[in-house]
């Protein structure tokens, strides 16, 4: 916003989530260290977590945020293989094109980087094994946002259940970049607390690596894809019943 940009939508939505959804972790975590005490209130915190529940709903539910983030970077991939298809249509003429593209799936298939990713000129070197793992995590997504294209097409809109876990990988991906953007202005300046933000960015890169890693594989698994759908089959008929489906086993 600041230098003029007019599209930042996704990184509205994302903030949004990644704010609302935070801010009750941490009440709910002070309510849980303080016990019994929490819910008086002379502590405060009752208030406080009353109040913040309704921003995981104002301003957009974070569960349309999600489809949103999702489904909108998945248009821009979309209008990027497009280019492929095109030349697909004609391979003699965009040779280089299609190798360059062969090239790149070739890599990810035996878990290579494509090295289309790179921090490294935007990142203090102090935090440059952060920034790789935050490179391969944008590299990995963006290949299974490839591949999930060439295997849904449109139909990709109504697979919600891979849509979510996509959402979170991408929230996941641009809180890496902004710790990593915040910390390496602290290390450069010399902040007295350069040393912990550091270690702030490496614990929080650790751990969302992996979940991105799982939200992605997730996302492509055919045994997690099973399960999504005998989960929209429960849903289903739950709705369809007016209530839970099954029996009560003690026949009550």
């Amino acid at each position: 916003m600041d230098q003029g940009s007019a599209e930042f939508q996704i990184e509205a939505a994302i903030s949004k989530i990644f704010a609302s959804e935070c801010a009750w972790f941490c009440a709910d975590e002070a309510i849980q260290v303080l016990g019994g005490m929490g819910y008086m209130k002379d502590c405060g915190i009752e208030r406080v977590m009353r109040d913040l529940r309704i921003f995981r709903i104002f301003e957009g539910t974070n569960d349309i945020l999600r489809l949103f983030i999702s489904l909108t970077g998945i248009q821009y991939a979309g209008s990027q293989l497009k280019e492929l298809q095109k030349a697909l249509a004609n391979p003699t003429a965009n040779f280089g094109l299609l190798v360059g593209a062969g090239a790149k799936r070739a890599k990810r298939l035996v878990g290579m980087s494509t090295g289309d990713v790179s921090l490294a000129k935007f990142v203090h070197p102090d935090l440059a094994r952060s920034a790789d793992k935050t490179a391969k995590s944008v590299d990995a997504f963006g290949g299974v946002i490839e591949d999930l294209l060439l295997k849904y097409n449109k139909r990709i809109i109504d697979e919600q259940f891979i849509l979510k876990r996509l959402a979170d990988a991408a929230i996941d991906i641009y809180g890496m970049v902004a710790v990593l953007s915040r910390a390496s202005r602290s290390i450069s300046n010399n902040y007295v607390s350069a040393g912990h933000e550091k270690m702030m960015v490496e614990v929080w890169c650790n751990e969302a690596a992996q979940r991105i890693k799982t939200n992605l594989q997730e996302a492509t698994d055919g045994g997690s894809k099973k399960n999504f759908d005998k989960m929209s089959t429960i849903a289903k008929e739950v709705v369809g019943n007016g209530g839970v489906f099954h029996r009560n086993a003690l026949g009550f």
